[in-house]
């Protein structure tokens, strides 16, 4: 079944019409017709079995027909920041971070950032990349979408991070470090209503005056293994691992 987010607050005897563009999604695309059902995701993550009762193309309006009280996310709240990708790169990691169950994403200038953003093509790009988001999260049947915020330096990210329960930054280097105790140590943790944020270089890797940098603000150096993983790669292992053990231990 289809999934929508519909920006509005609940009320069960209320009709809510979709966007123009989700409407033409399930007309066009979808070819639902008048009683055919469709999950809708409210605000507060509620979410709703609804049926369609008006089809028009440009118009479709749904009414709630059964509550579904299971939610898909994680039971931690993970943070990945990253520079910012070239080319499709980073829309491709945006998608996969999403349907991992990511609860936020957060862009900075790094030092060796390839792929700088120019100032005037912020807005725009994040307007395109919250669409992937919201794309990616109906397809995985999530609960919310995840936030997308860009920040201009590694310290304005820092800066960011003072209520995080843990706080790590993956960094090749620390491969030699063969008990690599700092990953095992967050993964035995309980991670239930825990928040993490998660640092990650570029292509370039992260320089390290960065790592000083972070080590400093009480990030803690995990390695990734023995093999060297592309920057579209290194979090989604990360975050594979975190979600596991949030999910199944």
């Amino acid at each position: 079944m289809q999934q929508y987010f519909v920006n509005k607050n609940f009320n069960l005897n209320s009709e809510y019409e979709l966007s123009k563009e989700d409407s033409n999604h399930i007309v066009r695309v979808m070819r639902k017709n008048i009683n055919d059902k469709v999950f809708i995701v409210f605000n507060d993550e509620i979410k709703y079995i609804c049926n369609i009762i008006d089809n028009n193309i440009d118009r479709v309006i749904v009414e709630p027909f059964e509550k579904v009280e299971e939610s898909n996310e994680l039971k931690t709240k993970i943070t990945v920041a990253i520079p910012p990708l070239k080319n499709d790169k980073i829309e491709y990691l945006l998608q996969k971070l999403t349907e991992l169950g990511v609860f936020n994403i957060i862009l900075f200038n790094s030092e060796r950032n390839i792929a700088k953003i120019k100032a005037d093509k912020i807005n725009s790009k994040l307007k395109r990349w919250d669409k992937i988001l919201k794309e990616a999260a109906e397809q995985s049947k999530r609960n919310i979408i995840p936030t997308l915020s860009y920040v201009n330096s590694l310290q304005e990210l820092i800066n960011t991070t003072t209520n995080m329960d843990y706080k790590v930054v993956a960094y090749e280097k620390e491969s030699h470090n063969k008990n690599n105790e700092n990953l095992k140590a967050l993964l035995k943790d309980d991670l239930n209503n825990k928040s993490i944020i998660a640092v990650f270089g570029s292509e370039g890797g992260i320089s390290e005056n960065e790592i000083s940098i972070l080590t400093k603000s009480e990030f803690k150096m995990v390695s990734l293994g023995k093999r060297i993983l592309r920057a579209e790669t290194a979090p989604l292992y990360l975050v594979s691992c975190i979600a596991y053990f949030s999910e199944f231990e």
